[in-house]
């Protein structure tokens, strides 16, 4: 036991002193008050409104921001692939894809300064019952949303924590 303690502080050890510097730590800089500066375009349908909450809840947890510096905007397509086919032909297992490009907008001149694409993809098996098969469909398609929902964030704070270290 005494050795996993020691491997433990000697990796902490050697990480802090390669520059090594937690995104989200308490006096880590400038990210999470930059991050509460992004606000999220609306984005259209059911899928859109979860992606865009997801990332309301983890840019701006305490709602709009008032003076926002940037501007994100999502635009998603989701695709249904089959899987397994069984022996009569009809599929048992979906792959739901869905693929978000993201833009970060600077509000002050409209400019993009980050854009890129984040894909996820979840699976459901089909079973008997119709309405088993629609909210597996449905579940698979929310964890996709919120997938791609908190890589957008992450991409965004790794994007801020690097170009806005020096400003604050």
């Amino acid at each position: 036991m005494w050795f996993f303690r020691i491997t433990i502080i000697a990796v902490f050890a050697v990480a802090v002193g390669c520059g090594f510097q937690p995104l989200h730590a308490p006096g880590s800089g400038a990210v999470p008050s930059v991050l509460s500066k992004v606000d999220v375009a609306p984005i259209p349908n059911r899928l859109g409104q979860v992606v865009r909450n997801r990332l309301f809840e983890q840019l701006t947890p305490r709602g709009s921001p008032i003076a926002a510096k940037y501007r994100v905007v999502v635009s998603l397509r989701l695709s249904k692939e089959a899987l397994a086919i069984g022996r009569d032909d009809s599929a048992t297992r979906y792959n739901v894809s869905l693929e978000a490009t993201y833009n970060l907008l600077l509000v002050s001149s409209g400019d993009t300064v980050l854009q890129g694409t984040v894909r996820s993809v979840a699976a459901y098996n089909v079973v008997s019952s119709d309405y088993a098969n629609v909210v597996a469909e449905r579940d698979a398609e929310l964890r996709a949303a919120r997938e791609v929902g908190d890589e957008i964030k992450l991409r965004l704070a790794v994007y801020l924590a690097k170009t806005n270290t020096r400003e604050y």
